[in-house]
């Protein structure tokens, strides 16, 4: 061919290269954008655009509180959302009971969300966390840990850990407040310590001085903290040096951090890969908490081989490790990551969550006075022995005592800090939810500040609702008569009438919707944990102090979203009582 006659049909070549261009182009343009389900409601926006709904996501500042807000603009309980680019959209379920009924009863069709698993994969691989249900691995590693959450373990070895970091906590408020002469000062860092210093002693026995609050108590100085706070009025906060966390503890909280990050990443695992290879800091946090997970088993392993008695999780641990290996004929794996996972996922779930809601419940109390009178009140009325002798109950005492009303506050201080604001699974086959077709591999999703658990419940076709759920709603009417918003424990309070006539105000925990740890089998391992370190939390800070109320500015706190919910900042005026 000579060149005039290629160069008389480039035009037709570049047409057809180009419409080929313009095709490929196209489509692979279609294949980035949202795809919705069928005949579950979505915000016609976000279908048009490649990142779905997270420009509007990121106006409101959080995932969980944009979500919340969508069952009422769609007025469905059943919703999805364009949340992951690239991604299948999530499918919101805000209705608690149908919600519970997925987790409790629907074990075979939805499971453990992937995304759960590559959020934690990267820092605890191999927990129970990051485990199906149907793995046989995953029952393996519920049977290795399964003492730490009995009633013997809650009260022999954790509720005396419990008790004596409270008591050191108020003793360092005490000291604290005497130095601030009245002015409110930032508490969080004294609970969020106070909380590591629980779950890290009831895990590894660590000894008195090796804790967090000792060291800030050791750590005051009258001279220095008079002079950083030399200006000020009587509502200005009162500043305190801070103590920096020993080495090995602010790993631990790295690691934590970590997960948060990964929660904000478009891949999680991508980036716990990356962050955990190139980060010195984060490398230096791994191994860190190895070298003190290693030593404290070797410290177990000892105390085994001398006939010393149990005195921490590890010692369980390791003993259920015996038990399973001669049980199933191998030898015992004592580092094993199963082991060194399952007790790092002990560390972070019974620190952060617990952390979470303690700071929070200090809030409520402290704008609350009501409520702070009435819990101190009934406290006393259960304690007269210990108000009798001027001293704080102990702690068999809190723990024979039924207080009503502090188990009403605890359960309140819970629905509304709400530390794990949403929970997933995902299905496992195609299925239904509420008559939608819900495809094999779809994320759905429960919130905790949803309709029906903390807004109004959204009206729909009952005739589309599960029959347990149907059931359940009707067995337990909620109660109208409180404000759904309100933080008020009397909604968890009912009258008992007995046989002789006498009443009796209870509580119930049937009440009233929550989802504060999730639901069913695979809700939060460490909730019963979570239950004594409050109560017990609650019952001393309350005896010991009054919480006053604080100058406009300090407050009420912001949320942050980190691994949970927390406050930015909690403040505290402290007056100690008189008996």
């Amino acid at each position: 061919m000579s060149w005039p006659d290629v160069s008389s049909s480039l035009p037709l070549q570049l047409l057809v290269g180009s419409s080929v261009l313009v095709a490929v182009i196209y489509t692979f343009r279609d294949a980035f954008y949202p795809r919705p389900l069928d005949f579950i409601p979505y915000n016609a926006e976000a279908k048009e655009r490649i990142l779905g709904d997270l420009p509007d996501i990121k106006a409101v500042g959080s995932v969980t509180n944009w979500l919340a807000t969508q069952p009422a603009k769609h007025q469905s309980p059943l919703f999805q959302a364009f949340v992951a680019p690239f991604g299948k959209p999530w499918v919101v379920v805000a209705d608690h009971h149908e919600a519970a009924d997925i987790c409790m009863h629907r074990l075979k069709e939805f499971d453990r969300a992937r995304v759960t698993i590559s959020v934690f994969g990267g820092i605890i691989p191999g927990s129970q966390l990051t485990l199906k249900s149907s793995d046989p691995q995953f029952r393996r590693n519920k049977e290795l840990v399964k003492d730490l959450m009995t009633p013997s373990f809650l009260a022999e070895i954790s509720a005396p850990e419990i008790y004596d970091k409270f008591a050191r906590l108020l003793k360092l408020w005490e000291c604290k407040a005497i130095l601030a002469k009245g002015r409110p000062f930032g508490a969080s860092r004294d609970i969020h310590h106070a909380a590591l210093d629980i779950i890290v002693c009831v895990a590894f026995g660590l000894e008195p001085d090796q804790t967090q609050l000792v060291r800030a108590l050791e750590a005051l100085d009258a001279d220095n903290e008079s002079e950083i706070n030399a200006t000020g009025g009587p509502d200005d906060e009162f500043i305190f040096k801070e103590e920096p966390l020993a080495e090995e503890l602010e790993a631990f909280t790295r690691m934590s951090d970590s997960v948060s990050m990964s929660i904000r990443s478009p891949s999680p695992r991508l980036f716990h890969f990356l962050y955990g290879h190139l980060s010195s800091v984060m490398r230096n946090a791994h191994r860190l908490a190895t070298r003190l997970q290693q030593r404290e088993i070797a410290n177990g392993l000892e105390r085994r081989r001398t006939g010393q008695a149990q005195r921490c999780a590890v010692d369980q641990i390791l003993a259920r490790e015996e038990a399973m290996a001669e049980k199933e004929g191998r030898k015992p794996d004592y580092y094993s990551q199963t082991i060194t996972s399952e007790l790092m996922t002990y560390l972070l779930g019974g620190h952060e969550t617990t952390s979470s809601a303690l700071r929070w419940g200090i809030s409520y109390l402290s704008k609350d006075q009501r409520v702070q009178a009435h819990l101190r009140e009934a406290l006393d009325q259960a304690h007269p022995q210990a108000r009798a002798e001027k001293r704080l109950p102990s702690l068999e005492e809190i723990i024979q005592a039924r207080v009503p009303y502090l188990d009403a506050v605890v359960e309140e201080v819970l629905r509304h800090s709400r530390p794990l604001a949403m929970c997933m699974r995902e299905a496992q086959t195609d299925t239904q939810i509420l008559g939608a077709h819900i495809p094999k591999g779809t994320t759905v999703v429960f919130l905790a500040n949803g309709p029906s658990v903390f807004t109004p419940r959204i009206q729909f076709d009952e005739s589309r609702q599960s029959e347990w759920a149907t059931s359940r709603r009707e067995k337990h009417p909620v109660n109208d008569e409180i404000d759904i918003g309100a933080f008020s424990p009397e909604r968890w309070l009912r009258v008992e009438k007995h046989e002789d006539g006498a009443e009796e105000t209870v509580f119930d925990a049937n009440l009233f919707p929550i989802q504060a740890f999730g639901l069913g089998p695979r809700a939060c391992f460490g909730r019963r944990l979570a239950y004594r370190e409050m109560k017990i939390f609650f019952t001393l800070i309350t005896w010991k102090f009054e919480f006053l109320s604080l100058p406009e500015a300090l407050a009420v706190p912001k949320e942050v979203f980190s691994l949970t919910r927390n406050p930015n900042e909690v403040y505290v005026k402290l007056r100690s009582r008189v008996y």
